[in-house]
């Protein structure tokens, strides 16, 4: 699994990326999750105050019929940065895992207002197009 590391070294931001990798045969392989398994376990703590550029090419979507919160990062734990109506669209721009399951960052057209919204509360399950390339599963750290 990559993973990056980055500090602040002399004024400057120095990065490492590591791979680890574990050899296993390929009888004991674990079934292939599902491109949006949100990683029920995982040990990545979710960031609020995440966004990232469009990414998913699929146009405007209608929000659902009750009102749904924008959040600061994809956990009912970030701050509201918008709301989403059902007389207004929505730009889905990717996704990622999150709190209790995968969440899309989306804009609201009608507003600009831009925000993650757990997947499930979206028509079409939301976003299709994660937001990084291996996103790390998630887990919301309790303290």
């Amino acid at each position: 699994m990559p993973w990056t590391c980055a500090r602040m070294a002399g004024g400057a931001l120095v990065a490492t990326i590591a791979t680890v990798v574990t050899a296993v045969p390929a009888s004991a392989q674990p079934a292939t999750p599902s491109p949006k398994d949100p990683g029920v376990g995982a040990s990545t703590v979710v960031a609020c105050g995440v966004s990232y550029p469009a990414k998913d090419p699929s146009g405007w979507h209608r929000f659902p019929a009750n009102t749904v919160t924008l959040r600061s990062g994809p956990s009912n734990s970030c701050i509201q940065t918008g709301q989403g109506m059902h007389d207004q669209l929505a730009q889905y721009l990717c996704y990622t895992p999150g709190e209790g399951g995968t969440w899309t960052f989306l804009r609201n057209a009608s507003t600009g207002e831009q925000g993650w919204v757990r997947d499930d509360l979206l028509s079409g399950g939301g976003s299709q197009v994660p937001c990084e390339d291996n996103p790390p599963p998630a887990f919301v750290n309790p303290s």
